[in-house]
């Protein structure tokens, strides 16, 4: 899908939410679907894509809206309102259809985007696979990787993998691969982030030519100031995204339920006649606000850096890396405890507040939000 956004910040980013908007009901009317097979449904997929939704990190001049970071993380954040899952494919999906578009040969280029449009492209960036130069320069790839969201309704899969010499430069490399071209495993049978698909996939011995595949340390080839931003950070506003999305619509899902429901408290005309969880109500309504404003602020600092044309540091990679996982853990209890407000109807598998509950948890699983990431954060923050 190729679409043309507005080239003022502000303007595309509402441009952007707006989009959201209009996935809104082909998310909610194909959510079962999605939940009842494992995967995204197939019109969920069509309308992210249409909508233009998956070139959120892709070069302008390949039709993506190459959005800064918070944009990235609001976009993310209002789709988790409406479905974690199809939030999180997004998430996937855009990184790495911004990243092939970015750093691909134009060669890759003109076989993956044909045409200037671009397809869904998902994959894992982690090199667990194995790469053998062969005397052309092309690659025989090997393994398998884990957690491939998205795959089932994907055109193209990236697959990280180190390159066999010992001393070959570089070390690791990215390839792209068609989704036929690879073993979809079938071992995602889970409750959390469900219908996103996320299996296992694997290739033994594929051969892909030299154009087809990119470095990390690549610098790219297209497109502007974003991808300053490098990894971790490149991909840790999606996370935030997540976590806000889900815990905000915990919050809002409780809140009604307390209006209607009661615990039968004798003298308690509901849940949100008690003081208590008035008081918690408001802590929580707090802690989401914060969480909002400082990864507003340090992601718009970040941004502001990449503008100056400056790659973020060691010690300020570390801290927006904690943030991502700082908001996920906050989230993660916002979302606990309106959960256990509900009570036993919490408890239904087609309540709200059961989809943000097991859907945060696995979010909060990935190893990008890890809890490990203060301790990075604490060990370079020494060294400002």
């Amino acid at each position: 899908m190729s679409t043309t956004w507005p080239t003022d910040q502000l303007e595309k980013r509402q441009e952007l939410l707006d989009a959201v908007d209009g996935v809104q009901v082909d998310i909610e009317e194909n959510f079962q679907e999605s939940e009842d097979q494992g995967y995204l449904a197939q019109a969920t997929a069509d309308a992210l894509l249409n909508a233009g939704l998956l070139g959120l990190k892709l070069p302008r001049e390949l039709g993506g809206a190459e959005a800064d970071p918070v944009t990235q993380m609001l976009v993310i954040a209002k789709l988790a309102i409406i479905d974690t899952s199809a939030a999180w494919c997004t998430m996937v999906s855009a990184t790495n259809v911004g990243s092939a578009g970015a750093f691909l040969p134009d060669r890759g280029i003109d076989e993956v985007f044909d045409r200037g449009n671009h397809p869904m492209i998902v994959g894992v960036g982690i090199p667990f696979g194995k790469a053998k130069v062969k005397e052309d320069g092309s690659f025989e790839i090997s393994g398998q990787w884990s957690y491939g969201s998205g795959i089932k309704t994907s055109s193209w899969v990236t697959a990280g993998a180190k390159i066999q010499q010992s001393k070959q430069e570089p070390t690791e490399i990215r390839a792209i691969l068609r989704t036929e071209e690879v073993k979809v495993i079938e071992n995602w049978d889970v409750s959390g982030l469900r219908g996103s698909g996320s299996n296992d996939f694997a290739v033994e011995k594929v051969i892909i030519p030299e154009y087809m595949a990119w470095s990390g340390d690549d610098a790219p080839n297209r497109g502007g100031n974003l991808y300053n931003i490098q990894r971790p950070a490149f991909v840790v506003f999606g996370h935030a995204g997540i976590a806000l999305g889900t815990a905000q619509r915990a919050l809002k899902e409780i809140t009604n339920f307390s209006r209607t429901k009661s615990r039968k408290l004798p003298g308690q005309s509901s849940i949100s006649s008690n003081p208590i969880f008035q008081s918690d109500i408001a802590q929580l309504d707090l802690k989401l606000r914060a969480m909002n404003a400082l990864a507003s602020k340090e992601f718009e600092e970040a941004w502001q850096s990449a503008q100056r044309d400056e790659r973020l540091s060691i010690r300020e990679q570390a801290k927006i890396r904690a943030i991502g996982s700082w908001v996920t853990q906050e989230s993660l209890q916002i979302v606990t405890k309106s959960f256990q407000y509900a009570g036993g109807a919490a408890l239904n598998r087609n309540n709200p507040l059961q989809q943000c509950f097991r859907d945060m948890y696995a979010a909060s699983q990935h190893y990008m939000v890890s809890t490990t990431h203060f301790q990075s954060y604490g060990s370079e923050y020494f060294n400002a």
